[in-house]
């Protein structure tokens, strides 16, 4: 199954689409089906999880959706905050908990199943939260470490000059560089009691989307490009000064959109490779060797 999130449709309801991927090669990518019910201001980001699509809906709350008969589709059950001008950006599920990015709001934790507080698909229950002054929260990824410290990698975004004097926007105007950084965040065996222990922070760089995979944190850093970084043992202070960078790349291509200007959106790991997504050059796919190997 594959699912596309859709949004700015002049009706402002198109929601998401359900697409059969089992058999690409003689049957193509055909549509199992669209769901747009009640989705007002169209699906910015969705997560898939244990047989259920968890949709941000009008940038407000989430949905969940029940997609066991992916033929048809429907509504179990929603969360949304309560406080005033409220928005979200962002939605995780791992292991029963999830995890969204709420921007002011910080970070916020719901059982939807594996916290034993009582909540489920149907039922989402909060269960915790975390805020920090600048309220760029705008990506989080929950994370349990080999001692089971449950961690939420709480990552920024912001530019200071989202629009310049001519009122040329971040992407179609001179490039202008991000701010932010990621925040660790222990949580406690109750998700009560958030601190914030560490950050990974790289200077006139800011970060946008990120992944983490056996203690190795991948991260869209805009400007700044992929970066690469050792989160294995204890998290304390600033990562980046303490040398757990492994690697970076930066795809400041000369041919690009925008030429030598790195715009990184976001990086994944898969089959060996680290793909690499940038506004100005395009989709990068980067090997990470050894430099005793080369």
């Amino acid at each position: 199954i594959c699912i596309i999130s859709r949004e700015g449709a002049s009706d402002r309801r198109n929601g998401f689409v359900i697409l059969d991927c089992s058999d690409i090669e003689n049957k193509g990518v055909p549509i199992l089906a669209r769901y747009d019910d009640e989705m007002t201001g169209g699906v910015h980001n969705v997560y898939i999880y244990d047989e259920h699509v968890y949709a941000l809906s009008s940038g407000q709350r989430y949905d969940v959706i029940n997609i066991e008969d992916p033929t048809n589709p429907h509504r179990v059950g929603r969360f949304e905050l309560e406080t005033p001008g409220h928005s979200i950006h962002d939605v995780w599920v791992e292991n029963g908990i999830a995890v969204s990015s709420n921007w002011t709001d910080g970070i916020v934790v719901v059982d939807v199943g594996g916290a034993g507080k009582g909540g489920s698909p149907q039922n989402p229950v909060q269960v915790g939260q975390y805020t920090y002054p600048s309220g760029w929260n705008h990506a989080g990824f929950p994370y349990w470490n080999a001692d089971g410290k449950f961690y939420v990698f709480a990552g920024d975004e912001h530019f200071p000059a989202d629009r310049n004097p001519q009122g040329i926007d971040r992407f179609s105007g001179p490039a202008v560089n991000a701010a932010g950084w990621i925040h660790v965040i222990e949580f406690d065996e109750n998700y009560e009691n958030p601190k914030e222990i560490a950050r990974y922070q790289v200077p006139e760089g800011g970060t946008h989307n990120f992944w983490i995979e056996d203690d190795v944190l991948y991260i869209g850093y805009y400007n700044q490009g992929l970066r690469v970084v050792d989160i294995s043992g204890e998290l304390l202070g600033n990562l980046y000064t303490q040398g757990r960078e492994i690697a970076y790349f930066v795809p400041d291509d000369p041919e690009g959109f925008k030429a030598n200007a790195a715009r990184t959106w976001g990086t994944m790991p898969f089959k060996g490779l680290v793909w690499v997504a940038d506004n100005n050059s395009g989709l990068w796919a980067i090997r990470l060797v050894d430099p005793e190997e080369e």
